[in-house]
């Protein structure tokens, strides 16, 4: 469960962000900051140390950022670093993006199988999947062997299952209700 803090940043940013007509680049701003911490977690981990005071951590951040992303999301690292929330980025950053994707009609869908799929069958996928959701669908393809065969399809907080396994579970359920 996404704290609230994490989701009132979030939509703070994306309120400012519409306001000021900078969505498209603040994401993908944001995104590129994302990348830099996930590739180096140690920066948002020293940026939070409590040894280190809010001014030192306020003049790396803008050494770091400043002139290489605009005013608004130089500002916005700057207040999470000043509420010690910068640690919380990552968590901020999909948030943040969960909102800009849904004003802009993209979903993410994950999808997983036993076996990679043809680029065939993920463009059909794709395209239905699109059709149906009447978004744009970013598919993200997953394989795990333990499906023993089938789809799993995940977006948007729901799940369709289609797996031999929860198959071979919804069996084993109705064997076990009449035995009992």
């Amino acid at each position: 469960m996404t704290e609230q803090f994490v989701k009132n940043y979030a939509l703070a940013l994306f309120s400012l962000c519409c306001e000021s007509d900078t969505l498209t680049d603040s994401y993908e701003q944001l995104k590129v900051i994302n990348g830099v911490f996930d590739d180096n977690e140690e920066y948002a981990v020293l940026a939070s140390l409590p040894t280190i005071t809010k001014e030192e951590k306020l003049k790396m951040i803008c050494e770091v950022f400043e002139g290489k992303v605009s005013d608004v999301v130089l500002n916005f690292m700057c207040v999470l670093t000043e509420n010690g929330r910068l640690i919380n980025f990552g968590e901020i950053f999909l948030e943040f993006k969960k909102l800009y994707f849904e004003h802009i009609g993209i979903v993410e869908v994950e999808v997983i199988t036993t076996a990679q799929l043809s680029e065939r069958l993920v463009q059909k996928l794709k395209d239905k999947l699109s059709k149906q959701l009447n978004k744009q669908v970013i598919l993200d393809t997953k394989i795990d062997e333990k499906l023993l065969g089938g789809i799993v399809i995940k977006y948007d907080n729901k799940q369709i299952d289609g797996s031999l396994r929860r198959k071979l579970a919804d069996i084993k359920s109705s064997i076990d209700s009449v035995i009992a």
